[in-house]
């Protein structure tokens, strides 16, 4: 706004000479200069008093003792004018009064007052019929006055009028409209940034549309709000549109930022479960604030979200639908390449035990959680586990994209390089091949094969449970379950001079044992497989029928 101080308009001699001679001229009528100022004196010579009077194109202003009024706001008529420092009356002018209340204690209130008096000279004012805010356009800009004609600043309410404290921005508080400061006072159109005092700043996570997070750590804040064409702050607004992005504010008008919850009552007690973590939503920086809609974002998560996992320092990709929700418990296609997102709305990599039905991700096991497979001893020892429980193992890269894989994978598991097989297809498509697929044997994807210092090792397909197992056996081991199983006895007719060592290996009804060795493929036909310690395997038709031991 382009506003005048006090306006002084200082006449020529010349027109002030004219000016006395015109007003002398009527003798005992008309205007007369008396003791430094002047009067007025009607027909009858009465002295006028509290009446307009004109001399040439200026309005003048006799007050109660008949004496022209200057430099000062005029109420006459429940109008207010003003006379300037020679007593004409302003017009489609703007005019700071000073304040004759402030003392500078009261932040609240104005040094000077500013008014705006028309063409007719009457200043603008509020009605005191009306029950609502009432704006005045003054060189294209909207303005409310209160009903003595001072212009409105600040945080103005519904009725029009203005609303004080530190609180008054809040809607509770009637925070509706925001006219700038006391020099400015125009309509706040389109986005402002404000300084607010927010003492319940603490608390705000605790609300439905807040944001979560305590962004702010202290009450003083510079917030963004959006005022609208009609001058209304947006409040309580999820997914407004403007200019072709998505806001959010809250319940007092203040855009959100960063991780906002739209859950009414949450609970940190139902923290990792993913109807929870869909009740969030990501907004940016406290600068930008624009919705992230449909698309990748990686940011360090709330901790409201997070649970006991928040980690300032570490941050994770989140991908969030065309509403604005992030992905939650679930394998997820996006742009031809399948993710997976835990109850947390983390895209999660590398090798993952799952629960799943196929689509939705009930559970995810890390490698801390009930099935350990952080080793490639432990994830052997898991295997059967993994299928009993009818989970399902992916594999979901080494952490630079964290697409899910498919077909033969080396996945480094602590250090080691293990071979894995993922399905290519189906409805488990990326999931862990169980079973036999090319003359070689995969528990929950990883290849059963022989160390490359024991040379040979034996795969036991256990079909007499529910789930056929698969377990990989040392040639110790294997003699141990053989025995336990009544399977291994001894021929003692070997026992001469070339053995020291002889077992004859009997069938087993729906339990097959298949020696393999570093390469996983299982042995057809052997006379005498020698593993690293020196025990030897004879296999006919993929069936071990001996072990023995050399002298």
């Amino acid at each position: 706004m382009r506003k005048q101080t006090k306006l002084v308009a200082v006449l020529s001699t010349a027109a002030l000479l004219a000016l006395g001679a015109s007003m002398s001229s009527f003798a005992a009528t008309g205007w007369q200069e008396e003791n430094g100022t002047w009067v007025y004196y009607d027909k009858s010579g009465d002295l006028e008093t509290e009446k307009w009077e004109k001399s040439g194109d200026n309005w003048f202003y006799l007050n109660e003792d008949g004496e022209m009024a200057t430099d000062v706001v005029v109420e006459y008529n429940d109008n207010y004018y003003y006379v300037d420092d020679n007593g004409s009356m302003v017009t489609n002018k703007w005019v700071s009064i000073e304040n004759e209340d402030y003392d500078g204690d009261n932040e609240d209130e104005p040094a000077n007052y500013w008014y705006y008096f028309g063409s007719n000279g009457k200043a603008y004012k509020s009605s005191t019929n009306s029950s609502s805010a009432s704006f005045k356009t003054v060189n294209g800009k909207k303005y409310i006055f209160d009903d003595e004609g001072k212009m409105l600043y600040g945080w103005v309410n519904k009725d029009g009028e203005r609303v004080t404290g530190d609180a008054a921005w809040k809607t509770e508080e009637g925070g509706l409209y925001y006219l700038g400061d006391e020099n400015d006072g125009a309509q706040s159109i389109g986005w402002r940034l404000l300084d607010i005092v927010d003492e319940d700043y603490e608390e705000s996570g605790s609300k439905a549309g807040y944001s979560s997070n305590n962004i702010f750590d202290d009450e003083n804040q510079s917030r963004w709000f959006y005022f609208q064409n009609n001058g209304k702050k947006i409040s309580d607004k999820d997914g407004k549109g403007i200019n072709g992005k998505k806001y959010s504010f809250d319940y007092d008008g203040r855009m959100n930022a960063e991780w906002v919850i739209f859950d009414a009552s949450p609970s940190t007690s139902t923290q990792g479960n993913a109807t929870y973590s869909s009740s969030f939503k990501y907004f940016n920086s406290v600068e930008d604030g624009a919705r992230v809609t449909k698309g990748w974002f990686k940011v360090v998560p709330d901790e409201n979200l997070q649970k006991d996992k928040y980690d300032d320092d570490s941050s994770y990709w989140y991908y969030a639908d065309g509403d604005g929700d992030i992905v939650t418990s679930e394998i997820k296609t996006i742009n031809g390449k399948k993710y997976l997102f835990d109850n947390y709305g983390r895209m999660k990599d590398g090798l993952l035990v799952v629960e799943t039905d196929g689509k939705k991700v009930e559970t995810i096991l890390d490698d801390d959680g009930a099935l350990p497979y952080d080793t490639e001893d432990h994830f052997k020892e898991s295997i059967n586990g993994i299928i009993a429980g009818k989970y399902r193992v992916y594999y979901f890269g080494d952490g630079n994209d964290g697409a899910m894989k498919t077909s033969k994978q080396t996945v480094d598991i602590d250090g080691d390089s293990c071979d894995f097989l993922f399905n290519k297809s189906g409805s488990y498509k990326g999931a862990g091949k169980t079973g036999e697929d090319n003359n070689k044997y995969y528990g929950a994807g990883m290849l059963l094969k022989a160390d490359k210092d024991d040379k040979y090792a034996v795969v036991k397909i256990d079909k007499r449970k529910e789930n056929t197992e698969y377990t990989l056996l040392t040639t110790d081991q294997f003699l141990a379950d053989a025995e336990n199983e009544g399977i291994r006895s001894v021929d003692s007719t070997k026992l001469v001079k070339d053995y020291t060592e002889y077992y004859n290996i009997a069938p087993l009804a729906d339990v097959e044992y298949k020696l393999v060795n570093t390469t996983g493929s299982v042995q057809k036909n052997k006379n005498k497989a020698k593993d690293g310690n020196d025990t030897c395997y004879s296999v006919k038709n993929e069936v071990i029928k001996t072990v023995f031991v050399e002298n």
